[in-house]
């Protein structure tokens, strides 16, 4: 599912194409017999003009859906195509206008007619149960999509701005299970990356969130994903495991799941089965904006195996994506230390502090008690000679 175009003259609309080609991916990838790249990957092509042949080469895929979108006051005007990108013939196309208040509609409409193109009858009885955590506050929604745009790039900021976005979703619709989710998620991660100013309470409060979502919405993988990854990175690692299993085995392609689960089996000293499930998510998101999550969660496995120079591999792909990760470049001088390379592994850590001007020691071992608990110790361990002694200097006590 390409990026949808936007219209619309105002430019504060795009995320409202993005939304609706997001929401069609989620729904056509609940078909276990349907292959659907994620969305950060078919989303790099926006703006591009493209030849739907080469998509379909570079995604590996044989159908592909476009559409456009304008918003005109209160009314939606969306089209739609599904294409077979083997020979560029157009297999199906319809034309919606709407009121916007009828766009949750509309999003059953297209992914039904694209079942329908596809011959594919058994999903359209399931497109009606698809949406178990969707708001009728339009507002609400349009706040949770922003905040997912505002973390393709990971770090303190955005972070904290999706956070304060899934908050103000959360007083316009106090019951929205996705945005309790998410916002656990995101409270949960910042505590891992020693980014909140009261990691204990943060982390009460994203269990506590996770908890009233999952009692609202037991079986959406979207919950479950967010509540999964929010207790497989702190600590709760066996009810992560078994929440992220669950959104797989309900969203078959859901590419951020499965790595998250990779991860979260490394965190649980599992790190062989974690590869595996990572190696799936990349294969489904080759051209992710959070490739660079994937392939420092892979490292962080690799290390844990002492497969140090694949680990470097992995890594070196990460910071092609994005280099402004603190913990991809931790990962990179341990895998560099591992080889026996003392030189680069320090020049990796200057990196880090370059990237985030808290980086020290204990800066490291409060993360890594978040993720880890007792195993943050060893860490540590393992950087201390190493560790040069200017950025010592500097070291948070």
């Amino acid at each position: 599912v390409l990026p949808f175009n936007s219209l619309s003259d105002d430019k504060e609309q795009a995320y409202l194409s993005d939304a609706i080609a997001e929401d069609v991916i989620t729904l056509l990838s609940r078909n276990p017999r349907f292959f659907v790249i994620a969305r950060n990957s078919s989303f790099t092509y926006r703006g591009q003009s493209i030849d739907i042949r080469k998509v379909g080469e570079e995604l590996g895929v044989r159908y592909a859906v476009e559409g456009s979108l304008r918003k005109s006051g209160e009314r939606l005007r969306v089209t739609v195509q599904l294409i077979d990108t083997s020979n560029g013939q157009h297999l199906w196309a319809e034309q919606y206008d709407r009121p916007f208040a009828e766009i949750f509609a509309l999003q059953d409409e297209i992914t039904n007619g694209i079942a329908v193109a596809l011959g594919d009858e058994i999903f359209q009885a399931e497109i009606a149960r698809a949406n178990s955590t969707s708001t009728d506050n339009l507002d609400a929604w349009g706040l949770v999509m922003r905040a997912n745009q505002a973390l393709t790039s990971w770090n303190n900021e955005t972070s904290l701005r999706a956070a304060n976005l899934f908050r103000a979703a959360l007083d316009l619709d106090p019951e929205y299970a996705l945005a309790k989710a998410e916002l656990a998620r995101t409270l949960s991660w910042r505590a891992a990356n020693t980014w909140s100013d009261n990691p204990a309470a943060d982390i009460t409060q994203a269990h506590q969130l996770g908890e009233q979502a999952l009692q609202s919405a037991p079986n959406d993988p979207l919950v479950l994903y967010g509540v999964g990854a929010c207790f497989g990175s702190t600590g709760r690692t066996d009810e992560g495991i078994r929440l992220l299993k669950k959104a797989v085995a309900k969203q078959p392609n859901f590419a951020m799941a499965l790595a998250m689960l990779g991860m979260s089996y490394t965190f649980n000293g599992q790190a062989e089965r974690g590869l595996h499930y990572g190696e799936e998510a990349l294969q489904l998101a080759p051209q992710s904006p959070y490739i660079y999550m994937y392939e420092s969660w892979q490292s962080a496995g690799l290390i844990e195996l002492g497969r140090y120079e694949e680990a470097e591999q992995s890594l070196q792909k990460a910071i092609e994506s994005y280099d402004g990760w603190w913990w991809t470049w931790l990962n990179m001088a341990y895998a560099r230390a591992g080889q026996g390379n003392i030189e680069g592994a320090q020049r990796a850590l200057y990196t880090a502090r370059k990237k985030e001007a808290s980086f020290s020691l204990s800066f490291i071992g409060a993360g890594a008690a978040v993720v880890y608990k007792n195993k943050g110790k060893n860490l540590l361990a393992l950087l201390e000679p190493i560790w040069p002694e200017d950025l010592l200097l500097t070291d948070i006590k």
